[in-house]
């Protein structure tokens, strides 16, 4: 930009010197003669810190000898993948013209032609691709020359996989695209996927990796299918296998995304020898990398709903295991390519009891690598008499204890009945992560489930105050136990808000609602998927 050139310019009343030293209203530098040329990168936050009075924002609108001044354009958190570039109309309201810009990546522009100073303006956006909603968050209008750099802000909106059974006992899955900027939401995408067989679950498990989303699913019981969609929930091909065993059924699948450029997938299955496997993918053609890996396996124990993470070197995956002698452990694992390297066993016991320890969730966060699990507690003979919901930061020896019931609404797990919690986590903000979980318990009267969330405190683990929310937000019923059912409730959180996905057996519906930290919905309750005539049962879900 040519105004920038100049060796030496004035504006707005103090010098700046390129190659030479600065001389600004507020700052004497002394030895000047002595100083260094600086090379600062354009889209550097350190600019806007130099040179800004709090008007002006980065470079702000500055004029120039001729008169003229540039309109600034800041955009950040666009997704440009199906070739939709993000189209700006400046429109100059003194001389009636106007001018277009036509925006594919994140950066700081400039309109081609600059406006005469002193002149009034405003900035209207157009088009750009779909799965994102983008807003001009800041000097959308103003005055050449005065106003600074108008910001460009966007945000992708929900995704939501939710599987299911209905009343016919056929596997249904479902994708969901929820543009959630204002309220109530809006569904953007509701389509059918074919499922392409009878897994007793659906299973589906649903990755972003700041292009693609990756769709993961149970087709039968013995093999795992995936497809790969763009931010606006198309498929970009046709679904592709990841893997079959002969014999086998496979439990939960999971999967996580690495910025090398691959997915890893991780399960759990049993047959004559159990196991827990990954396999990994290339993330942006589906096309398997290697063959399925053995993490563990055994003739005699048992493996149970794995989850796995990529924790910035390596992944990360949890398991529970039963051994044939009724001993229970969760453990966890590490591995990038061959061989998985155990890190970490838990147990614990009550009396005779070991305690099943079941429902790993991970989340990766900066440097911090989290596990919430739940753990089924006893009365030391046999007996179930609540479950707790614990945390581990960095794998840490003892888990902390988050929070436990005991009989919740009366539903005593006595008589063969259980107890347990499902968890979910997401990064809130810098300082909080928030946990959503289903407490679920089974016992002769039914099942009796509760969606809740819990903050806590990234520096110190420590855990807030926990709300429930199902009476009120999915309706499963209060004063006893109801037959309402979820599996687990899935979390996520976007830049002003966390969002919660759950599936209701009882009203068969999806619902999205966005709790805060003092246990109030800021936008309401949306539900995605209406009142289904043919059932929703096992409902799951997956927000991302």
């Amino acid at each position: 930009m040519k105004r920038f050139l100049d060796t030496n310019k004035a504006i707005n009343g103090f010098y700046l010197i390129i190659q030479g030293c600065f001389l600004l209203s507020f700052l004497l530098l002394q030895g000047c003669n002595d100083a260094k040329a600086i090379n600062i990168d354009a889209s550097s936050s350190a600019i806007g810190a130099l040179l800004s009075d709090g008007n002006f924002g980065v470079f702000g609108n500055f004029g120039n000898s001729e008169g003229t001044s540039p309109v600034n354009i800041s955009l950040s958190g666009y997704v440009d993948v199906t070739s939709t570039d993000l189209n700006l109309t400046l429109s100059d309201s003194t001389t009636s013209t106007t001018q277009t810009l036509q925006l594919s990546a994140n950066g700081s522009y400039s309109f081609s032609t600059e406006l005469p100073s002193g002149n009034s303006y405003s900035i209207t956006l157009g088009s750009y691709t779909q799965g994102q909603t983008c807003n001009i968050t800041s000097n959308a209008s103003g005055t050449a020359g005065t106003t600074g750099t108008a910001t460009v802000v966007c945000e992708r909106q929900l995704a939501i996989a939710a599987g299911w059974k209905n009343n016919s006992s056929v596997p249904v899955l479902r994708l969901f695209g929820v543009n959630h900027s204002s309220s109530p939401y809006t569904v953007t995408e509701n389509f059918a996927v074919a499922v392409g067989g009878t897994p007793s679950s659906v299973d589906p498990e649903l990755v972003w990796n700041g292009t693609n989303y990756l769709l993961v699913w149970k087709s039968a019981d013995t093999t795992i299918r995936g497809q790969l969609y763009d931010i606006t929930l198309t498929a970009l091909a046709a679904a592709f296998t990841i893997y079959t065993g002969a014999g086998v059924t496979i439990g939960k699948v999971s999967a996580a995304y690495n910025p090398s450029g691959e997915f890893a997938i991780v399960w759990t299955e049993s047959a004559s020898t159990r196991a827990a496997k990954y396999q990994r993918i290339n993330a942006s053609t589906g096309a398997l990398i290697g063959t399925a890996t053995t993490i563990s396996s055994s003739t005699s124990t048992s493996y149970f709903n794995a989850d796995v993470i990529w924790n910035g070197s390596s992944y990360n995956t949890a398991f529970r295991q039963r051994t044939s002698g009724g001993a229970n452990s969760l453990t966890v694992f590490s591995f990038s390519t061959g061989s998985a390297t155990s890190v970490r066993t838990y147990s614990a016991v009550n009396g005779t009891d070991s305690l099943a320890l079941d429902y790993p969730s991970l989340l990766a966060q900066g440097s911090n690598t989290w596990l919430f699990f739940s753990q089924t507690e006893t009365d030391g003979s046999g007996n179930i008499s609540g479950s707790t919901l614990k945390s581990s930061k960095n794998f840490q020896t003892t888990p902390a204890t988050m929070r436990t019931e005991t009989n919740p609404y009366g539903c005593g797990p006595e008589g063969g009945g259980d107890q347990y919690m499902i968890s979910s986590a997401a990064i809130a903000s810098i300082t909080n992560l928030l946990i959503s979980y289903d407490s679920v318990c089974a016992d002769v009267g039914g099942t009796y489930n509760e969606v809740s969330d819990l903050p806590v405190t990234i520096s110190s683990g420590a855990v807030g105050t926990p709300t429930d929310y199902s009476d009120s937000e999915i309706g499963a019923g209060g004063g006893g136990p109801s037959p309402s059912q979820t599996l687990g409730s899935s979390i996520t959180c976007r830049t002003n808000a966390c969002f919660i996905s759950v599936g209701n057996e009882s009203s068969d519906a999806i619902f999205l609602f966005d709790p805060d930290f003092g246990g109030n919905i800021i936008g309401g309750t949306s539900t995605i998927y209406p009142t289904d005539a043919s059932g929703i049962e096992f409902p799951v879900t997956v927000i991302q």
